[in-house]
């Protein structure tokens, strides 16, 4: 039987913890006056106040506002969609794009009879949704090559695939939690390999990604925790590039790291901060997700597109990106853990990024 799902109290103050992890007792006891905050840009986001950081944490996002300040802006349109859903969309944690133009949301919703995986039009139009009753955390969507929709539970650590029409078609159990009574403790994110192999980021309570064959059977692992070469603290997303590289989000570390299929390290590029998404563009060129420490995260927060080969940091979008996808039009869709955007109190809009015509 899977894991009751948690309240959104515990579920977003979690995600405003640094590490990602609330205990029980901490999110049973009398709440603090939240202090004051945008509504529209917080969505419904707790509101969070400065954290007092370390001497290191606070020379390492300093350095990240720098890069921000100096790197200029993409040529991108902002783009606010509305979004038309016959039922009310909560914190959205991911967005992803399939071939077609459609637009898939994973949000959180407080009601169980509520579907989760929603599917849009470009225009965020209803089409269809599933998954009501099947997650304690909705956290990660993407869509495989063949148009298959797969999601990861950040609490039960399950990752489900999905027909487009929302057809069950396999179950991986990540499994290995080392402790199950912390709301996040589980799997992040996954990427899909030319072979049907799937690789599978965990990293809320283990420091690992973990690949698996096209049924859903374990062929390996890889990763610690630490700051090392391959170590992580927190990997919370995980793309896999044309030409075979793994780029995987180390959130606490403020860096993204690089591997072969086998798991060999390759590469890194520190950024500073939080670095919470990593996502492969259709030419090649990397963006991350960034977020200064210390703040909530309508402030500080910024997308980087650096090339790999180089280094070389291209240009930015301020936007928080909790779990990013690159749409094969080049649409960067940044997954925030957000619902109001626009400034119409009564409507619900995602953000996405889009090429100037």
């Amino acid at each position: 039987m899977r894991a009751p799902r948690l309240s959104a109290f515990v579920i977003l103050a979690a995600l405003t913890s640094g590490s990602g992890f609330i205990h029980p007792a901490t999110a049973a006891a009398p709440a603090a006056p939240a202090a004051a905050a945008d509504p529209v840009a917080a969505g419904s986001r707790v509101a969070m106040a400065p954290r007092k950081l370390s001497p290191e944490e606070q020379a390492d996002s300093d350095g990240l506002r720098a890069l921000a300040k100096a790197t200029p802006m993409l040529p991108m349109e902002r783009v606010e969609i509305k979004v038309d859903a016959p039922f009310p969309i909560a914190a959205v944690s991911a967005m992803t794009q399939d071939k077609q133009g459609n637009i898939w949301i994973f949000h959180r919703p407080e009601d169980r009879n509520i579907d989760p995986v929603v599917m849009l039009d470009a225009k965020g139009k209803y089409i269809r949704s599933f998954g009501k009753g099947l997650y304690a955390i909705p956290h990660g969507i993407r869509i495989d090559p063949e148009g298959n929709v797969w999601t990861i539970d950040a609490h039960n650590s399950t990752v489900f695939k999905f027909s487009p029409e929302g057809k069950k078609l396999v179950d991986i159990s990540v499994g290995e939690i080392p402790d199950a009574t912390r709301p996040f403790c589980g799997a992040t994110d996954v990427t899909f390999g030319k072979n049907g192999h799937v690789y599978v980021s965990d990293g809320y309570c283990n420091a690992r990604f973990i690949e698996y064959d096209a049924a859903g059977k374990k062929v390996r692992q890889w990763g610690s925790a630490g700051k090392g070469d391959g170590q992580f603290n927190l990997v919370h997303d995980i793309s896999l590039s044309a030409d075979n590289i793994l780029y995987v989000a180390d959130r606490e570390s403020g860096r993204v790291q690089w591997f072969d299929l086998e798991g060999k390290y390759l590469g890194q590029k520190h950024f500073g901060g939080q670095l919470f998404s990593a996502a492969v563009a259709p030419d090649g060129m990397v963006y991350v997700g960034t977020h200064a420490k210390g703040i909530g995260y309508e402030t500080d927060s910024t997308i980087f597109k650096f090339n790999p080969k180089t280094g070389q940091v291209i240009g930015k979008l301020e936007a928080f990106a909790h779990q990013m996808t690159i749409g094969a039009d080049g649409t960067v869709l940044p997954g925030a853990v957000t619902v109001k955007i626009g400034n119409d109190p009564n409507s619900t809009s995602i953000l996405v990024f889009r090429t100037k015509k």
